[in-house]
């Protein structure tokens, strides 16, 4: 504990030194440092005046979404590519530039909450102009680079479009033969119950009539109650076999009018999927420019200042500088 008082002492007696050595050689200390500020402050008036040149542009999207979701290209990920100069190769040969040298880097800020772009590059008023063809080149080249991409998924959407009306087409042939089929069948039913009607009518004729042959009981006649027997029973049974189609054919009308719902159940959904597609592929769309590059009509200003800051910030350090060397060069050479 002692020896970290000690020290502490020490510390203090040193920052006492080089206080009063700043104290001791204040002109010196002020002279520099007014010296370096006004260099500063000229320097800052009568550099050329820096205008921003900015424009707003919105990712390539593939459906609809405000968030960025169905963005091709994330915000982030396309800022990325810009400020990392992805573009740069191909712009040096539109422009005819080396963009290193004679343009800054492009500053890219994301609004809050949206996926759209703002794009500006700071430049000498003579150059403001060239910085609009420099935007507009740059927005050209980014749109370029997602054609393909976006036509492919056009093309896609147009062939999904496509499938889903072969589908309907599929679908209502389907649902003509169907209807034709069930015409058929209901046709085919009209003839059995009409088939049916005339065997029913007839086997109640000859059971009538061989009812009056057995009160009769005539010993000829026996033969003829046998032969009418027989035609009950031959009736009988193919009114058995009529029923038993007519049973199928309810059934297969069944089966062809759940059949033909299911077609207009596909109809509706491939017409519901078609209007679908037909949305996202009006949102599919290449880069869109929010806002056309421009010139802001007043110039960066924070730039005289932050010159001005650096100026004082270099004056303070160097004239510490000026005072410990003058110091240094008092006690070390004029002294010897």
């Amino acid at each position: 504990m002692a020896e970290d008082i000690k020290d502490l002492k020490e510390i203090e007696v040193d920052l006492s030194r080089y206080i009063k050595v700043v104290v001791k050689r204040k002109k010196t200390f002020v002279a520099v440092f007014l010296l370096i500020v006004a260099i500063g402050f000229v320097y800052a008036l009568f550099s050329p005046r820096i205008y921003r040149i900015s424009m707003m542009i919105q990712p390539p999207v593939v459906g609809p979404s405000l968030t960025g979701a169905n963005d091709l290209e994330s915000a982030e990920n396309l800022k990325g590519l810009i400020i990392n100069g992805a573009y740069n190769d191909e712009l040096r040969k539109i422009l005819n530039m080396d963009l290193d040298k004679d343009f800054p880097n492009p500053m890219v800020v994301i609004p809050s909450k949206t996926n759209i772009l703002r794009i500006s590059v700071d430049l000498e008023g003579k150059n403001k102009d060239f910085g609009v063809v420099f935007l507009q080149g740059l927005s050209k080249l980014i749109s370029d680079s997602y054609a393909k991409r976006i036509e492919a998924k056009v093309n896609e959407i147009i062939s999904q479009i496509k499938s889903n009306e072969r589908v309907i087409i599929n679908a209502k042939e389907k649902a003509k033969s169907l209807q034709d089929q069930i015409k058929g069948v209901e046709a085919r039913e009209d003839k059995l119950k009409e088939e049916i009607a005339a065997i029913s009518l007839n086997t109640t004729q000859i059971l009538n009539k061989r009812e009056g042959l057995l009160k009769n009981n005539a010993a000829l006649q026996n033969e003829s109650i046998f032969l009418l027997t027989n035609f009950i029973q031959n009736n009988l049974s193919y009114v058995n076999q009529l029923n038993n189609q007519f049973s199928e054919l309810s059934m297969r009308r069944v089966n062809l009018n759940l059949g033909f719902k299911n077609t207009d159940t596909a109809i509706s959904n491939a017409e519901m999927e078609i209007d679908k597609l037909n949305i996202n592929k009006s949102f599919v769309s290449n880069l869109k420019i929010i806002a056309q590059p421009k010139v802001l009509p007043n110039p960066v200003s924070s730039r005289k200042l932050t010159i001005l800051l650096i100026s004082i910030v270099k004056g303070l350090f160097f004239g510490m500088i000026a005072v410990f060397l003058s110091e240094f060069w008092v006690n070390f050479w004029v002294k010897k």
